[in-house]
């Protein structure tokens, strides 16, 4: 498992100049501290770094983490930009009490201060087999980012898809839990919780790709179903056909039997009539042969 080695800010909103945070080699690290000791902005920094938006970082504009000097509202500003104490019980500039101007008057103090109009914080994370890696986010003088990893400029993109890697989901926020998270979490509806759960998976990336191919799986169970009812009307068919086919068959096969039992019987009869014929001719040809004897003893008798 991955670990945060230390973190580096320079002139991130209360941070003026460069501080290095040490986590050491433990997996769990707790930052403690009196309110105003910074404890936010080094979670602020974490965030930023890791490219959280910084609207979520209590800021509107990037410029707003840069970080810019304060003065106490007991103090007057010197036409050569400097602080000095105003003494208790004498009033400071009308302007400034009357807050018409506050904005361009802090401002213009800051211009004066010199205040500093670039800041960055680096991470550098120990990943899983020991190598240490160097991720760096900048605002720059004109208030854009910029980003390099080990030292390396790459592009907005290039620097998610680099976090995605490591499993840090920018868009789900899986590797930070804010102030009131748990809260919301634990009075969010089921629904929500499950969508939760996939954000922070990186499941929900692939929603679109889920919901096209579920209706994809549906229209081809549509059509499978479509296929299947065609296979048993065809089927069916098959069986109504196979049947008649054997009606055919037996009926052929009965007529078959049929004719040759009639020439069967018309040879048996054929056979019986020549036998009567044979029979009959030689009965004939007896009584012809015993005619011409009773012919020739009458002659014989007469003469």
């Amino acid at each position: 498992m991955g670990k945060l080695i230390r973190l580096e800010l320079f002139n991130f909103k209360s941070y003026k100049g460069h501080h290095v945070l040490l986590f050491g080699d433990s997996y769990f690290t707790s930052i403690i501290g009196p309110n105003g000791s910074g404890k936010s902005n080094s979670m602020d920094a974490i965030s930023f770094v890791l490219g959280i938006k910084s609207s979520h970082l209590r800021s509107t504009h990037l410029r707003d983490l840069v970080y810019r000097g304060r003065v106490l509202k007991t103090s007057r500003i010197n036409a050569d930009g400097t602080a000095t104490e105003v003494p208790e019980g004498e009033t400071q500039d009308p302007e400034a009490e009357s807050g018409v101007q506050e904005e361009e008057q802090d401002t213009r103090t800051s211009t004066q201060r010199a205040d500093p109009t670039n800041a960055w914080v680096m991470a550098v994370y120990e990943d899983d087999a020991g190598d240490e890696q160097a991720w760096k986010r900048s605002i720059t003088s004109t208030g854009q980012s910029e980003y390099r990893i080990n030292n390396r400029l790459v592009s907005a993109k290039q620097y998610n898809e680099a976090l995605e890697a490591e499993n840090i989901l920018i868009k789900a926020r899986n590797f930070l839990v804010f102030q009131g998270d748990v809260e919301a979490i634990a009075s969010q509806s089921s629904k929500d919780l499950t969508r939760l759960v996939e954000q922070i998976s990186g499941s929900l990336e692939y929603k679109a790709d889920y919901d096209r191919l579920k209706i994809e799986a549906e229209k081809a169970a549509e059509d499978q179903a479509f296929r299947l009812n065609q296979r048993r009307g065809i089927n069916s068919e098959i069986k109504q056909y196979q049947e008649q086919k054997r009606e055919v068959d037996n009926y052929n096969r009965k007529a078959d039997e049929k004719d040759q039992a009639v020439v069967t019987h018309v040879l048996w009869k054929l056979y019986h009539f020549q036998q009567m014929v044979e029979s009959s001719g030689a009965e004939i040809q007896k009584h012809q042969d015993e005619l011409k004897e009773y012919r020739r003893n009458v002659e014989a008798y007469e003469a």
